[in-house]
């Protein structure tokens, strides 16, 4: 059995700036150098640990990995709703 937790965030009153670090904090981004001359691609969460991104603001992550997303979003003050389930069939690896 797996245990899962979808977590849901809401960025709609978090400031700009705070939108865009946890956007980069989470799906990381592309670093330019040099005049875009060298370029560096900066890894986000998501790539760290396995996961389902269902849609804008909805993850589906293992239990025991979630702490790693809240973390982020509360340190930018957004909105966090997390519902915690259990699979029989293994749905991430």
């Amino acid at each position: 059995m797996q245990e899962l937790s979808i977590i849901s965030y809401d960025l709609r009153k978090c400031s700009r700036t705070e939108k865009s670090s946890i956007q980069r904090a989470i799906n990381g981004y592309v670093d330019y150098s040099f005049n875009q001359k060298y370029k560096y691609k900066r890894k986000g969460i998501i790539e760290e640990i396995p996961n389902i991104y269902l849609n804008n603001g909805v993850i589906i992550v293992i239990s025991k990995d979630k702490s790693k997303i809240t973390n982020i979003l509360k340190k930018n003050k957004a909105k966090i709703k997390i519902i915690n389930l259990s699979s029989k069939k293994p749905i991430l690896h």
